[in-house]
Parts: C-alpha cells; structure tokens; sequence
C-alpha cells in the first residue's frame, strides 16, 4: 500500500526536475531546490499526522477492546468465563505483537494450571500443570506481592521442565485484588511489547482480578448461606433443596429416598460439664464421622444443635438405609477425644424411606423425626424404621425382628460420659 506522503515525496521530486528544465539557471536552481524541500517537509508534516491518527486508531480500538470487556465481565458468574473473556481481550490487544500468547495462570495450595490462552502455540501450553516446587521462591514471592515479574530466560530464572513451548522471555502479571491472589495473567511475544500495549494490559489485569474476586466472593457467600459454619455440613436450606430435587428424581425412577434424621444423646450434658467449646469440638468429630459413614452420592447435614440429616438416593431397599444407619451407630458409638477427655454421645437415628404418598421433603422429614424419637426414648445407640410393618421380610437385614410398634429397634450398648 502506498502511503499519501510517499506520493507527495515523489510528486516533490517531479515538479524540482520540471521546473528545472523549464528554467535551466542559477535562481530556477534555487526555486527547484526550494519546491523540493517544501514538499519534503509536507510529505513528512503529513507522514507524523497519519502515524498520530493511526495511533490514535489504535489507542481507541484498546480502549474499545478494555470498554467491552467490562461490560461482558460484569454479568460474568463463572471464574471459567472470566478466564476466557481475558485471553480473548489480550489477545486482541497483541494483535500487531509478533508471536504473541496471552495465558490466565490458576493458582491453587499444589502449584498452578494454565486456565485459558490464546495466541501463537497455544495448544502447547493449555490445560498445563506447574506445581508449586517448579516456580523459583523469588519469582513466587515478588507475585504474591503483587508485582509485575520479567523473566527473560525461564530455564536461567530457575524454572523446571522447560521446553519448546515455554523457552520464551514472559510478563508475569499476578492478578490480585486485595488480600487475595487470584493468579497470574502471562503475556509473552517475539519482541518486547510496545508500551501503550503493556499499560492496557495493566488496564485489563485490574478488570480481571476485579471480576475473579467478585466470582470467588460470590462463591464464598453461596457456600455460607447453604453450609453450616461449625461442620461445613450442609444447612436446613441446602437439605430441603436436595431433598426436594431428590424426591422428584424418585419419582421418575421409583426408587426411594431415605432420610436418617439422627441426635446425639447426651449432647446437652456434654455442654454443661465441659462447655460450649468442648460440644463444639465433638460436633466437628461427628461430622467428619458421619461423611465417612456414607456413599459418595449421599448428602449430610446439620439440622441445628445436635441434630443431622443424611439423605440417601435411589435406594434399592429399606436395607440399604439400614447399612448406612449400622454405620453411623458404630461410629458414634466410638468415644470421642476432646482435648484430655474422651466423650460419648451415641446416635439416636430415625429413618424413613419415601413412597407415593409423600408430598414433599417436610413430610418425610417429619416421617424421620417420629421414628427418632422412638430410638430416643429407648437410649443408647439405636435406629428405628418408621413403617417397617409395611415393609416386605426381603427388604430387612436377616434375623430382624419387627417390635409390635411397627420400628426396627437395632441398638448398640450405651458408653459412659
């Protein structure tokens, strides 16, 4: 493409030889030589406003490219999208960079995961394990202090398995907001970034670490709202939800839901001779003990006090319920060991599978806490089936016997506070 003040240049050239010819003298020499350096100093006025108008042009495509990644960050939810959104912004912002890759860098407690790229040989490096091990402690510290780190050979900066891929120099921006490290966007071209282009690139590492903390603060309030605080189990609301989606499924499949509505006896004497620290120290026991009781699949959670919930899916029969129960008895059965003392609550567990006739997870709740109380009032570690009366002999363990209350009555002997 021929640029306008090249043409002017040449044009400049054409009209000194024309004039000179027309006028072969010492003064038609001087006004040639006069044109000529007029047109010089134009074609270059006109070259210095066309390369201020290109980066103008390009300045306004930056801020164009930051401008709607702002916007679509906004009304981004998900850390992955958020990832996504960034190298596709850094990547239109080294457009004119040679070889250039934009990468967001995931940080976790084992090391760091390329999370997205885009750019030259991107392939090579996505999906990309660091462990921890593998980043020079210089290199770590200077990022979680939040600066900008140049590293101009990886491999002579301390770097492990370096390869074709990765043998490149690298801007290492870490992508902080606050306390919190969220990461690191690394930026890496053939030649060293122009920089207009490294100050947007500021500009966009601010709008990410802004929306990554905002993703993650939002998934921190999430889990506070559906977790108990004490156990990390899951809260009255979270249950109720995974109830209900879980009765539905029940449904559609025809196999039953069990709900073990469980407290710990003794629990309130705990707290009175040992005090609220010490109950609390044993709840945290006993959720640990409880997850380990049950299937993966399964959810548990904390009612309130000393009360769990664990819900059981697509259950084949009322035994499956019971093993899960025999589980949790056994568990808790076992003393606990709270600072020098080792306490004792064992479980009272009610249980209660659904059937047509159960409306929605308050009923089968309640269906639970009846049968609960039933082992309650007959102490020590027990569970009861609510309906068993109803149930087939083939559902129950082999040699249950059925009490005239219509509950399975299956206890274990009760240990000392």
């Amino acid at each position: 493409m021929i640029k306008s003040e090249n043409v002017l240049a040449g044009s400049g050239l054409i009209v000194a030889a024309a004039w000179w010819l027309i006028e072969p003298t010492a003064r038609g020499g001087v006004e040639a030589a006069a044109i000529l350096v007029m047109l010089v100093l134009l074609s270059r006025l006109l070259a210095n406003r066309n390369e201020s108008l290109r980066a103008l042009r390009r300045a306004v495509a930056r801020e164009h490219v930051l401008s709607q990644l702002g916007t679509s960050l906004i009304m981004t939810t998900e850390a992955a999208e958020v990832h996504r959104l960034a190298v596709t912004a850094a990547g239109e912002l080294l457009a004119e960079c040679p070889g250039a890759r934009a990468s967001t860098v995931e940080a976790s407690a084992e090391g760091f995961s390329i999370a997205d790229s885009a750019g030259d040989d991107t392939g090579a490096v996505l999906g990309r394990q660091v462990p921890a091990a593998s980043v020079p402690p210089e290199i770590l510290t200077r990022l979680m202090a939040g600066e900008v780190v140049r590293v101009a050979d990886m491999a002579a900066a301390g770097y492990a398995d370096v390869d074709r891929a990765t043998h490149r120099p690298y801007i290492l921006m870490p992508l902080r907001n606050g306390d919190r490290f969220l990461g690191v966007l690394s930026v890496s071209a053939d030649a060293e970034l122009p920089a207009e282009v490294f100050q947007a690139l500021q500009a966009l590492r601010t709008q990410v670490s802004l929306a990554l903390a905002s993703v993650a603060l939002t998934a921190e309030l999430t889990d506070r709202a559906l977790h108990d605080p004490l156990t990390g189990l899951a809260n009255r609301a979270l249950l109720r939800e995974r109830l209900t989606v879980a009765l539905s499924r029940s449904r559609r499949s025809g196999r039953p839901v069990g709900a073990l509505l469980l407290d710990l006896n003794g629990f309130k004497r705990v707290n009175d001779m040992h005090g609220h620290a010490a109950g609390d120290d044993l709840l945290k026991v006993v959720a640990d003990r409880l997850r380990r009781c049950v299937r993966t699949e399964d959810v548990v959670g904390r009612l309130g006090g000393d009360e769990f919930v664990i819900i059981a899916e697509d259950l084949r029969s009322a035994r499956d319920a019971m093993v899960i129960a025999d589980r949790v008895v056994a568990a808790l059965n076992e003393t606990v060991p709270v600072g020098r003392r080792q306490l004792s609550t064992p479980a009272s567990i009610g249980i209660a599978l659904s059937h047509t006739d159960v409306k929605d997870p308050d009923e089968l709740l309640r269906m639970a806490d009846a049968a609960m109380y039933t082992a309650k009032r007959r102490g020590g570690g027990s569970y009861e089936l609510h309906g068993a009366t109803s149930y087939a002999p083939d559902v129950l363990p082999a040699g249950t016997v059925l009490p005239a209350a219509g509950t399975v009555d299956r206890r274990r002997p009760k240990l000392p506070v």
